[in-house]
């Protein structure tokens, strides 16, 4: 059983999330998501459909890739 005076979770020592961090996590997001609904286009377009499914693909691709790149540089 835990001891009562004992504080349940720590601080982490690598401090709050900062706001380069959370603009790039929402931007991911949104390259992500946005990337799938203009790849998505392209099974109705008649003309032009390989370019929207190239964008679309390079959007996600690019939306994966942020975070990882982007946070092992800041280093958290």
């Amino acid at each position: 059983m835990a001891k009562q005076n004992e504080a349940l979770f720590e601080e982490s020592s690598q401090g709050a999330v900062s706001a380069v961090t959370a603009i790039g996590f929402v931007l991911s997001v949104v390259l992500l998501v946005g990337g799938m609904v203009l790849g998505s286009y392209a099974f109705g377009a008649e003309s032009g459909s390989l370019l929207l499914f190239a964008a679309g693909l390079a959007a996600m691709t690019l939306g994966c890739m942020l975070p990882f790149t982007m946070l092992s540089a800041t280093g958290k």
